[in-house]
């Protein structure tokens, strides 16, 4: 019971940040994302439609692989048809922020990912 009041606690203080929200991760998509995955993030021939995540994923958000290609863990692996991501290296910089994930562990990112995180999220339809 106190895992899960600490976790709620540290959802509320993420999604409570301006640096974190889904408008900032908005923002930060406009200026990085639109030029591959288009303005309204449906994507194209080689690059994934970022609004179905969840239903490719069988319904819920696939936050730990979205975090893994947005952070740079998984950067060099094909993103989509044999495309990689491109690197955008000032994303990982920047104020921390710690992230609680679904299997009940938290790992610290940069706000500007969380940002992101938080507008993919925002933007899926079916699934949560």
């Amino acid at each position: 019971m106190m895992r899960l009041i600490a976790l709620v606690s540290l959802l509320a203080v993420v999604a409570c940040s301006p640096t974190t929200s889904p408008q900032a991760g908005r923002s930060l998509f406009a200026q990085n994302c639109v030029q591959c995955h288009g303005t309204d993030a449906t994507g194209g021939d080689a690059v994934p439609d970022l609004t179905g995540l969840a239903l490719r994923a069988g319904g819920t958000y696939p936050q730990t692989l979205v975090l893994n290609k947005l952070d740079g863990y998984a950067r060099g692996q094909a993103a989509y048809a044999g495309v990689e991501m491109p690197q955008f290296g000032y994303l990982l910089t920047g104020p921390l922020t710690r992230v609680p994930l679904a299997d009940g562990l938290s790992r610290e990112l940069p706000e500007k990912i969380v940002a992101l995180d938080a507008y993919l999220r925002s933007l899926q339809r079916g699934g949560n």
